[in-house]
């Protein structure tokens, strides 16, 4: 695989991830830093098994194929009102499902092949199947009230962010390492 710029946000942009999330304004200031940094250490941690498991290999449509994980393809653009997704992973189904326009619109935009694109929205998608296969949901590894009433609180919901900055720290890790090791050769 060629070596890039990496399109994926890197471990300083974490925080802001973080700050997109509904709940970010529950989480304490305190709290924030730390969050996002175990989160994406998380990912990284993983990404340093999976390396290591795969003989490292970053071929994410044959560990994906080789973890049960099944690749659908679907040749559209994917846009939802200003948001444009490149990928879905169906916990229930161990499903991963591609939206190639869309890759292909990103892999444009930042001078990749489609199939390496592809091979790097599958790997933010694979942290996502080993949050629900093996790891445990990073969103739910810091939790806040689901609503405050004064000093009453009630309930408990986790942080969505905190997932994808783990899967962002996978993904990123994943190729860094692969790089390193390329590049050593």
């Amino acid at each position: 695989m060629p070596k890039y710029v990496f399109p994926f946000p890197d471990r300083e942009l974490a925080g802001q991830e973080l700050s997109y999330d509904p709940c970010y304004p529950k989480i304490p200031v305190e709290d924030r830093p730390r969050i996002a940094a175990d989160a994406w250490q998380k990912g990284a941690a993983a990404a340093q098994e999976v390396l290591a498991a795969f003989a490292g290999s970053y071929d994410f449509f044959a560990i994906c194929g080789q973890s049960g994980l099944k690749i659908v393809e679907r040749e559209i653009d994917y846009v939802v009102g200003r948001q444009r997704y490149f990928s879905d992973y169906v916990s229930g189904k161990s499903t991963v499902t591609l939206y190639t326009r869309s890759i292909a619109l990103w892999a444009e935009k930042n001078g990749m092949s489609l199939r390496d694109a592809e091979n790097v929205i599958l790997s933010h998608e694979y942290f996502h199947f080993l949050e629900w296969t093996k790891l445990g949901l990073t969103s739910r590894d810091y939790q806040v009230p689901m609503l405050n009433l004064g000093r009453l609180k009630l309930g408990k919901t986790g942080i969505r962010a905190l997932s994808e900055i783990g899967a962002h720290g996978f993904a990123r890790t994943y190729y860094d390492l692969h790089q390193n090791k390329e590049d050593a050769k």
